[in-house]
């Protein structure tokens, strides 16, 4: 107890000039050494210790082969405790990636911490993120590109919204990948500010595959959606979410289900191209809806396609 208690102080006290691990009770961070070597087990410490749930603690614990001690877990934990992370938001990095747990606290989270507050960030921002992008904490190498893509949508809250979503496009490369998107984008009429607006909405559309993202570009241009239009981005995210390869089924049922023809059915599209991802049951519902209880007819229907229609019934 005596040592853990000796590895600790020092951990902590590195992490200045953040919340002053010094500046805590000392008995504070030897509540965190929960289990003896000896008797060490995974899953045990993961609920008993972290706070989650047996289930989870099962999947987490195959990350953790190598872990045979409390030590260097207890040492993350005060230290994340140290800089202002809740319990809950420390259980919820863990559900994410248990790797944290293995992580040096001088020698990678110290400095990870500090680089995120470098790029703006500030401690209820970084606990905020730790619980859904704790990844970051493992390979700090990934804050750049978490840089970038706060610069690119403009908040934190957006950022936010997005990895919540997916953390897939922090592990993409930004010069190989995203950029050239970013690029045929532009050259395709769309703004920054519409690109970001289309990465809230697909989070991992940008790390797609140039010659598959270029595809997609090309059938929104097929549904008539003008490059002009501000629905040119939403059109995008359409085709994103189905695959080209099922544009032509889609669009059939929907002809079926309307009670209209192909050009009748472009103009809806045009109007609202997220009608495309709306499940065949929403359609017909809303379609019966609008024809029996409030007596529109087809046409009507289509040429005044919107969010709230479509979703009241």
């Amino acid at each position: 107890m005596l040592r853990l208690g000796g590895h600790l102080l020092p951990a902590v006290r590195a992490a200045s000039p953040l919340p002053a691990a010094s500046s805590l009770p000392l008995h504070r961070f030897f509540l965190f050494s929960t289990t003896p070597a000896s008797q060490f087990v995974v899953e045990d410490y993961l609920t008993t210790s972290c706070g989650l749930t047996p289930e989870k603690a099962r999947r987490a614990s195959r990350y953790l082969p190598s872990l045979k001690s409390p030590d260097n877990p207890d040492t993350v934990r005060a230290f994340l405790a140290g800089i202002g992370v809740s319990k809950a938001e420390v259980a919820a990095a863990i559900s994410r990636d248990p790797r944290v747990l293995c992580s040096k606290v001088d020698i990678t989270l110290t400095p990870c911490i500090a680089q995120l507050r470098d790029v703006g960030l500030s401690p209820p921002q970084i606990s905020r993120l730790i619980s859904i992008a704790p990844t970051i904490l493992v390979f700090p190498r990934l804050v750049p590109r978490l840089a970038f893509y706060l610069s690119l949508l403009g908040s934190y809250d957006n950022l936010h919204t997005t990895l919540s979503r997916s953390m897939y496009l922090l592990t993409q490369n930004l010069e190989r990948v995203v950029k050239p998107n970013m690029v045929f984008l532009r050259q395709s009429g769309l703004t920054d500010s519409d690109i970001a607006k289309l990465l809230l909405r697909a989070p991992r559309i940008l790390a797609l595959e140039t010659g598959r993202f270029k595809e997609i570009v090309a059938c929104a241009d097929m549904l008539g959606v003008p490059r002009s239009s501000a629905m040119f981005k939403y059109a995008i995210v359409a085709v994103y979410n189905i695959s080209p390869g099922k544009i032509n089924a889609r669009s059939d049922f929907l002809k079926k289900a309307l009670g209209c023809s192909e050009a009748e059915l472009g103009i809806a599209i045009r109007r609202l191209p997220e009608v495309l991802n709306f499940s065949d049951g929403r359609v017909s519902r809303v379609v019966d809806f609008l024809k029996t209880e409030v007596g529109l007819d087809a046409k009507y229907i289509v040429h005044r396609p919107s969010p709230q229609t479509c979703m009241c019934a």
